[in-house]
């Protein structure tokens, strides 16, 4: 019992016994998808659309290229590319897909690697969706060359 003006004492201090202290939980690590978005729209930019688009050229070339050839290859008239007409449709779907894809990719990329959202694969998508024009470039410039030379041998 305490007198009205006694201090008062409160219990004494316990540490805990030693290695019982709670370290806080891990914290849960969030996932990051923007940048493996970017990534996955870079790839389908520089790789599948270069791949359709060099393939239709490959075909184009090896379609029309007898008939360019046949006429002279002086001139060209663009009644030769009538035979592959779907084709040549399906290379240009094809560059403007991966166009589209590419700048799409380069944003998000740019995005992810700004706000630290999948940085690693932001800037991944940057680099992919950069180069991705050269290899479609260098891809159908092969394809065209490689489609004129195999229909070189079948002109009248």
């Amino acid at each position: 019992m305490t007198s009205p003006g006694s201090p008062e004492f409160a219990a004494p201090h316990a540490a805990p016994p030693v290695g019982t202290l709670l370290t806080p939980p891990p914290a849960a690590s969030r996932h990051r998808p923007l940048g493996a978005i970017g990534l996955v729209l870079a790839l389908l930019a520089g790789v599948v659309a270069s791949a359709v688009g060099g393939s239709a050229a490959f075909i184009v070339a090896r379609g029309a290229g007898a008939e360019f050839i046949a006429r002279g290859g002086q001139t060209f008239d663009w009644r030769v590319l009538s035979p592959v007409r779907d084709v040549v449709l399906l290379g240009e779907i094809a560059f403007w897909a991966g166009t589209v894809l590419g700048i799409a990719a380069l944003v998000i990329g740019i995005v992810a690697t700004a706000r630290n959202l999948g940085r690693g694969t932001g800037i991944a998508a940057i680099v992919v969706s950069a180069l991705g024009p050269f290899v479609f470039g260098v891809l159908v410039f092969v394809a065209l060359a490689a489609g004129a030379s195999a229909s070189a041998g079948t002109a009248v």
